[in-house]
């Protein structure tokens, strides 16, 4: 599947590692979701090659890639739970199977969302969520999102279809959960697996009138669902309590299968959630799990409402809500008529991101008698402050989800200085942090 959005770069440098055990099976054109292009590499004989499906008769029956996706890891995990049962080459019963691992990465639902076409329809009769942050003003936050004027009507309109494209191509993703579940319980293998399920980032449609984008330091964009399977994991289980990110799930798969000496070893960044996932793997002299975690975006570009491209049915949606997606309430197009305004609901555009407003760290805090979102934005990225509270940067946000689970009232301005002080020495902290020297 996808690994990135560097696809070609990224698949080539994994390829020139050699490694015996790695095998590649990922489209090229990920972001065509009727694409014919696949990136082939073959362990045994270190071979790289392109796989080009036929137009009229793709294998699998259809080039929709979430498909071809899952039918491919449905192809490959054949073969690895049969060279799994076979083992070392031991014949005694009880020895060790060879283990496998696999990274099953959908595009969806990524723009465009295109569904399959057998789910083109599914949810039709369905519309963004009108959350109370939908389409609100909000002066104290980032420049560029401050000045973003109200959504229009032909605006929300699209909202309206990019969720619907989400949630009909996220049934391709179900279908891929659905199989491989059935064909590691029908070889025998389910209860011996670890089955991880996340996202990367969340998303937003029309909160604070930010149209399709992830790129922000809210709960709409660093919340993912994160479900575990596998021997030992506590059916029903909720850990929400502990603190966790995607930075954790390399110490954690790891420590699965090889140990904790050997994540120690590696010294990630993250730390192991196994100890609090799984039975039997955990102490009472492990550390205490943190109760606060580091966030980070710096901005890669300055970008415009219409940047995420949706999928309609032929221009159905482009004739229903009065004209294509816009990226400003007139539907200007060109980028260089787009002005970040430093006033409140004027600008002339709806900016998703920006290179100007939009680099920022976050010190996600959460605890018994603490649900607080923390953010500094420095666009140099420097971080340079000039006391010890913090002070000196471009802009500063705190939001205590517990009262205000919609982020719509920045507290920073009200909140006292030593409180001000210890936050930012607690981000700037783990912000510098290393290996074993992070929470």
């Amino acid at each position: 599947g996808k690994v990135t959005n560097d696809q070609s770069r990224i698949l080539k440098q994994m390829t020139d590692q050699k490694n015996p055990n790695l095998y590649i099976d990922s489209p090229l054109d990920y972001n065509d979701y009727m694409g014919n292009r696949y990136y082939r590499y073959y362990p045994n004989n270190q071979s790289v090659s392109t796989e080009t499906l036929d137009a009229n008769d793709p294998i699998f029956g259809t080039a929709y890639q979430t498909t071809q996706i899952g039918n491919r890891t449905l192809r490959w995990l054949s073969d690895a739970i049969e060279a799994s049962k076979k083992g070392g080459g031991a014949s005694s019963e009880g020895s060790a199977r060879k283990p496998f691992f696999a990274y099953v990465g959908p595009h969806a639902p990524h723009f465009p969302a295109q569904p399959a076409p057998w789910y083109e329809h599914a949810f039709d009769d369905v519309d963004a969520p009108m959350t109370p942050n939908y389409n609100l003003s909000s002066p104290d936050k980032a420049q560029h999102v401050a000045q973003n004027p109200p959504l229009s009507q032909r605006a929300r309109c699209w909202e309206n279809q990019h969720f619907r494209d989400r949630w009909s191509s996220l049934l391709s993703v179900d279908d891929i959960v659905r199989d491989v579940y059935d064909a590691l319980e029908k070889e025998g293998v389910l209860d011996n697996t670890f089955i991880l399920y996340s996202s990367d980032h969340g998303y937003k449609q029309g909160q604070w009138r930010i149209g399709t984008s992830k790129e922000h330091p809210y709960e709409t964009d660093v919340r993912v669902p994160f479900l575990m399977r596998g021997p030992g994991v506590k059916a029903g289980g909720n850990y929400s309590s502990q603190l966790s990110g995607n930075i954790d799930v390399l110490p954690t798969m790891l420590h699965l299968a090889a140990g904790e000496a050997f994540v120690k070893a590696v010294n990630p960044d993250g730390r192991s959630m196994a100890k609090f996932l799984v039975d039997g793997l955990g102490s009472e002299s492990d550390p205490v799990w943190r109760d606060y975690f580091l966030n980070e975006y710096l901005s890669v570009g300055t970008y415009y409402n219409d940047h995420s491209s949706c999928w309609e049915d032929g221009n159905t949606t482009t004739v229903r809500c009065g004209g294509e997606m816009p990226r400003s309430p007139e539907g200007v197009k060109p980028s260089d008529v787009c002005v970040e305004s430093s006033g409140v609901g004027d600008g002339n555009c709806y900016f998703v991101d920006s290179t100007h407003s939009n680099s920022w760290r976050q010190l996600r805090i959460h605890n018994a008698s603490m649900n607080w979102n923390y953010v500094e934005y420095d666009p140099d990225w420097k971080f340079n402050v000039t006391d010890r509270t913090g002070a000196g940067l471009q802009h500063y946000e705190l939001y205590d989800i517990a009262e205000d689970p919609y982020q719509m009232r920045n507290l920073y301005d009200r909140t006292p200085s030593a409180v001000r002080a210890s936050l930012h020495s607690q981000l700037a902290e783990y912000f510098a942090c290393r290996g074993e020297t992070c929470p």
